[in-house]
């Protein structure tokens, strides 16, 4: 058996060796380039929810805080327009397992993943949203003080934000 290998590895069987371990090679080099693409676009996705997500959560923001100034005594139609710093933040679950041995601790976290065989996700913990960084009111009664004193109260009291990022306009 012995000497049916020594003959084939003196023949061509070198050659085959070396091609097979070359393709071997170009195989992980393609992989590499490929699985390159599909990160970029993974990210390109993750970016766009990312964008659609903050307008989304603006928008939202500014209908709920337009039909709350309308509600005051002394304001009428409101236009609202609020600006905000990041597009917010993700806080997923985490199982932390600590081992101790007599010498040393090892920590092993993984994320908690929930759903079925096709469609896992990872366990949204919390969402940290946008950080409001300043408002803008045009609405009718604006010109007023009173009314002004109350749309700085009411937006400042909604948003946790100063005065000074608050602007009021009569329209």
């Amino acid at each position: 058996m012995n000497e049916k290998i020594s003959v084939f590895l003196k023949g061509r069987g070198v050659k085959i060796i070396v091609i097979l371990g070359l393709a071997g090679m170009a195989l992980i080099l393609f992989s590499d380039i490929f699985s390159g693409k599909s990160n970029t676009a993974e990210k390109e996705t993750t970016d766009n929810m990312a964008a659609q997500e903050y307008e989304s959560y603006v928008a939202e923001m500014e209908k709920r805080l337009e039909s709350t100034l309308e509600k005051i005594s002394g304001v009428g139609n409101a236009d609202v327009m609020i600006t905000a710093a990041g597009s917010g933040e993700y806080i997923y679950a985490r199982d932390e397992k600590t081992e101790t041995d007599s010498d040393s601790v090892s920590k092993d976290e993984q994320y908690v993943i929930i759903g079925g065989s096709g469609d896992k996700k990872a366990l949204v913990r919390k969402v940290d949203n946008p950080e409001i960084m300043g408002v803008i009111v045009v609405c009718e009664g604006g010109d007023s003080n009173v009314v002004k004193e109350k749309v700085y109260s009411a937006v400042s009291a909604a948003f946790n934000i100063p005065s000074q990022k608050i602007f009021v306009a009569g329209s």
